[in-house]
């Protein structure tokens, strides 16, 4: 392996890590956010799956806008958002303190992978 291909995965790797960790700590501070309103403004059962929805959609693209720059937006937004709703579930199931697969998770894969490629794509281009 040249000394120029990994000189340029360390970048992409660094960027990446970067995107989750925000997508993760925007995502845990706006669930929480979130929670105390319902808790205070007494919302019903049908607004918590929509706005968890944008809450997983706002955090994929603050981790990619914040963290991704330069080329390879799609790659890297993909990554940033495949990752995110891993690592989002992981966490989220240890809290809960219960783990359960299904096909809402697949869901959440793909539609996570879709908008994490599609903020990578505006992330850098915005950057330019």
């Amino acid at each position: 392996m040249s000394q120029a291909k990994v000189k340029e995965g360390k970048p992409l790797i660094k960027e990446v890590f970067k995107g989750v960790i925000f997508a993760l700590i925007f995502t845990l501070l706006a669930v929480l956010i979130f929670a105390l309103i319902i808790k205070f403004a007494q919302l019903g059962g049908s607004v918590i799956k929509p706005v968890n929805q944008f809450i997983k959609v706002a955090g994929i693209f603050v981790g990619c806008f914040f963290s991704l720059s330069g080329s390879k937006g799609l790659l890297k937004g993909l990554l940033v958002g495949l990752i995110s709703v891993i690592v989002t579930f992981l966490v989220f199931a240890l809290i809960s303190g219960s783990i359960s697969f299904g096909i809402s998770l697949l869901w959440d894969l793909l539609f996570g992978t879709a908008i994490g490629g599609i903020s990578g794509i505006i992330s850098v281009n915005l950057k330019k």
